[in-house]
């Protein structure tokens, strides 16, 4: 009797902390599900403006088309600002690929500019996205607009490459 006893007690203490760890264990699932929706909020804001930059770089390129320097303040600002966001919220591979882009800047290779920049724009659509059918050829049309224009610059890329 003392047995049944003592294990009835032992079985009701045993679902007790069963109950209690489930109940722990959803807690903690549940503040990394919002903490992980928060990170990705951030991520995207942080993508956002970086693409904001790009955006607003090629508007005010083809405003001073003769100019070859966008030596503007608001866009430095605008760019360190995506900069900063990115490193704390964008991947790895993002953050590399901005990188790699930034330094082929200054090497006036302009198909080493066009590929990193494309990297860029490539990897943060498949973060965001997941698997994309948007390819390197579907950006450079959407920022040209112009099918003709995109072909003369992938026959001028291959013309510099065959050099």
């Amino acid at each position: 009797m003392v047995v049944n006893l003592l294990l009835g007690f032992i079985s009701a203490i045993a679902t007790l902390a069963c109950v209690w760890l489930g109940n722990q264990l959803h807690r903690k699932t549940e503040r990394i599900k919002i903490m992980e929706g928060q990170l990705s909020e951030k991520r995207y804001s942080a993508y956002a403006k970086l693409y904001d930059f790009f955006y607003e770089m090629f508007k005010a390129k083809k405003k001073r088309k003769n100019s070859q320097n966008l030596d503007d303040t608001d866009m430095r600002n605008s760019l360190i600002d995506a900069k900063k966001e990115l490193i704390m919220y964008g991947t790895d591979d993002v953050v590399f690929a901005l990188n790699k882009y930034l330094s082929s800047l200054t090497e006036f290779d302009l198909n080493r500019q066009v590929d990193s920049f494309l990297d860029v724009m490539l990897l943060i659509r498949k973060d965001m996205c997941g698997k994309t059918k948007v390819d390197r050829d579907s950006i450079l049309l959407n920022i040209m607009q112009d099918k003709k224009e995109l072909q003369k610059f992938k026959e001028m890329e291959l013309n510099n490459s065959a050099i």
